[in-house]
């Protein structure tokens, strides 16, 4: 708002220049926007926060917090406007039909007026103020609203619908007397008006109207209209001050997109007993300024539900505390009386009340009683000092740690981190053949494709790579979150890795490449054992897995379940190119699983690294070759080698395939050795005759000699 220093000077009686006080209130109340200087007259701009609007949208209430920042009360008089009541009221009949869109009307019927400009000290203060000078009548409404900050209105009673009644006595000697019906309502379907901008307006069924018995005559809280508006031939008036629900007024002035002093005032929410103060002054100038025949022939005031001042329990130690200052008591409550709060209890006691006058409608709690004392002390005067707290470590959340590991190394492994929202539309989960009565429909969905909570983490990642795929040959990513199923109607909630690769042009051993990055995987991070068991078509039809929708996502051939010590905790294999197809990709893509949750449930943490040292003593490498049969598993014979081994086998690699007629050639190189001595040609014998013959007679293979 622009504030006239001159008229802040004389309300406060500061004795601070310009910049000295717009750095006072900077540092204490509202931040400075901009400062012009016209000859002695200073034009200052605040920017006031919307939980002061309600008294700081004024000179009087800028006045009083430059008083209370100067350490001194603030002092000024008010009209009281019960001294202007008369018995005759029903010349001026008010209703209000919504009292909570309205919680306040006050409305004077004034006779007698002389419109005409203004006089020069009033002008020159509306103009410092960003005000263009109208008419007496409108200047001094605008006047008062810019010193009180209570939007005020006129209208012109000629322009109004009237009647006629006979006065009560002792007032009915004069014949019939004039009746002015004022209501305050919400427009009608479609209803129209004209503007004091001279625009015309449909209005909605919600916004709230100003009416005489016949029309609209105003927006409520936001604009006049046009008809009624004060003009050179106005003799008689009726002024408006009231008090209307801030939602309503916000909402009326966005909708017609109208911007006015009022509804800038009335949306932060006025003090109702702010009108009556409003009025009161309005009066008083109206009789200065606007000749001497002016009369108040009525006057009504609506107030259904009065507001009246509340308290607030202080406590002076608490204060000490949030504010890290030790603060006397007899300072907070100088502060709060400079303020104009009204101190209640004993002088020394460190509890007492407060009572808070209407005006200040953001004051509800203690920590806002706090705010102002600090604010009005100087924040900048609160020293320094270090807390005093006992320094804990947090308790280790091993599972986030364990997350964060599984991130370092897929990255390390050339994977790429995909965050996707935990949602999937119905079109999703057709695709990836997965049934819908396995998902969780979300209540309020945001759109159709984040209508069900995702059974699987799969289908946004196959979106993922289709859209990657267009500018990338070869796409590796990788997503850690949680998955939602429906159990016993309990949502539950799991948490999984999901990793997947896709190649162009297509890799015949994708799912190998796949494979080895999961056994790097769970070797890097500490689980050893690993095991792959290839799900045989057969298998993926058996009655168990029948019902279960997610085996007629993966490739028929090309997939396996991962086991560490003997228990499944997850799934790698080929999607299936019937729901590649579906996503566009025609290249194939391999996709691994891990349950996060069930691995640390079922299988626990991995065990901490310890370090061995490099044995002093040599290792012999001796190769195997053997033939097998075709269902002879690789991880079948690797187990048989190692209890054969024992100890003594320090590693085994595979280093050829062939095959011919039907069987199966392996070729393995194995390194034996011991940590405590060289081992003789006979000890490396005995260990390979071991092996050898553990082989034979439990895998039946042929061992080539």
């Amino acid at each position: 708002m622009k504030y006239s220093y001159l008229w802040l000077k004389e309300l406060s009686g500061t004795k601070k220049s310009p910049k000295e006080l717009a750095e006072l209130l900077t540092m204490r109340a509202f931040e400075l926007e901009d400062r012009k200087t016209e000859g002695k007259e200073t034009q200052l701009e605040f920017a006031i926060l919307p939980n002061r609007g309600h008294d700081a949208l004024s000179h009087v209430g800028l006045a009083r917090e430059i008083c209370a920042c100067e350490g001194r009360k603030f002092h000024f008089l008010t009209s009281d406007v019960r001294k202007l009541l008369t018995s005759d009221v029903r010349s001026l009949q008010i209703g209000i039909k919504d009292k909570k869109l309205c919680s306040r009307y006050i409305g004077a019927l004034i006779e007698g007026v002389k419109v005409g400009p203004s006089p020069k000290w009033m002008q020159e203060k509306l103009l410092v103020c960003g005000v263009k000078p109208i008419n007496n009548i409108v200047d001094i409404t605008n006047y008062v609203m810019l010193e009180f900050g209570q939007p005020l209105h006129a209208f012109d009673i000629s322009q109004l619908a009237t009647s006629t009644s006979p006065p009560p006595p002792p007032f009915n000697k004069g014949g019939m007397k004039r009746v002015v019906k004022i209501i305050i309502r919400k427009a009608k379907k479609r209803e129209k008006i004209k503007l004091l901008d001279e625009k015309i307006y449909e209005l909605a069924e919600n916004d709230l109207v100003i009416a005489d018995s016949e029309k609209a005559i105003a927006l409520a809280g936001v604009m006049g209209g046009f008809e009624s508006g004060i003009t050179g031939k106005t003799e008689s008036i009726i002024l408006e001050s009231a008090n209307f629900n801030p939602t309503s007024i916000r909402k009326t002035r966005m909708r017609h997109n109208i911007n006015t002093e009022s509804s800038y005032r009335f949306e932060r929410q006025i003090d109702p007993n702010l009108a009556e103060i409003g009025a009161a002054r309005t009066i008083e100038l109206i009789q200065k300024l606007c000749g001497k025949n002016v009369k108040i022939t009525a006057l009504s005031d609506i107030y259904p539900k009065k507001t009246k001042p509340w308290k607030i329990k202080l406590n002076t130690d608490y204060v000490n505390k949030l504010l890290g200052e030790k603060i006397p008591v007899a300072k907070m409550k100088n502060i709060l009386e400079n303020l104009g709060l009204k101190i209640l209890g004993s002088s020394t006691s460190k509890f007492f009340q407060v009572e808070i006058p209407t005006r200040r409608i953001d004051l509800k709690t203690q920590e806002d009683l706090i705010e102002e004392i600090g604010r009005i002390f100087g924040y900048e005067n609160i020293k320094e000092q270090a807390p005093v707290a006992e320094v804990k470590t947090p308790p280790e959340n091993k599972k986030r740690n364990f997350e964060n590991r599984l991130r370092d190394i897929l990255a390390g492994l050339g994977f790429s981190e995909v965050m996707n929202y935990s949602f999937v539309s119905a079109d999703d989960i057709a695709k990836c053949n997965l049934k819908i009565e396995d998902h969780i429909e979300v209540a309020n969905p945001l759109s159709s494709d984040q209508q069900y909570l995702r059974w699987s983490l799969a289908p946004n990642l196959l979106k993922n790579i289709a859209l990657n795929l267009k500018n990338f040959s070869d796409v590796k990513i990788f997503e850690i979150g949680n998955k939602f199923a429906l159990e016993k109607s309990k949502t539950k909630e799991a948490t999984v890795v999901v990793g997947a690769i896709a190649i162009r042009p297509a890799k015949e051993d994708l799912f190998f490449e796949l494979k080895g990055k999961v056994e790097a995987l769970l070797e890097k991070i500490g689980y050893k054992n690993s095991q792959f068991s290839i799900l045989l078509p057969d298998s993926l039809r058996d009655s168990k897995r029948a019902g279960n929708s997610q085996f007629s996502f993966w490739h028929q051939s090309r997939s396996a379940e991962i086991k560490i010590h003997g228990k499944e905790i997850g799934r790698i294999g080929e999607v299936s190119p019937l729901v590649l197809r579906k996503y566009g990709i025609k290249t194939r893509v391999a996709l691994f699983g891990l349950r996060i949750s069930e691995l640390i449930e079922r299988v626990g943490y991995p065990e901490e690294k310890l370090y061995c040292p490099i044995s002093k003593f040599p290792v012999v490498e001796r190769d195997i070759s053997m033939f097998i049969s075709g269902d002879t598993k690789f991880n079948e014979i690797v187990t048989k080698i190692n209890e054969a081994g024992g100890n003594l086998l320090k590693d085994i690699g595979l280093f050829d395939v062939f095959e011919k007629a039907g069987e199966k050639s392996l070729a393995l190189r194995l390194k034996i050795g011991s940590n405590a001595k060289t081992l003789t040609s006979e000890e490396i014998d005995t260990v390979m005759k071991k092996i050898i013959s553990k082989l034979e007679k439990d895998l039946k293979v042929r061992v080539r000699k």
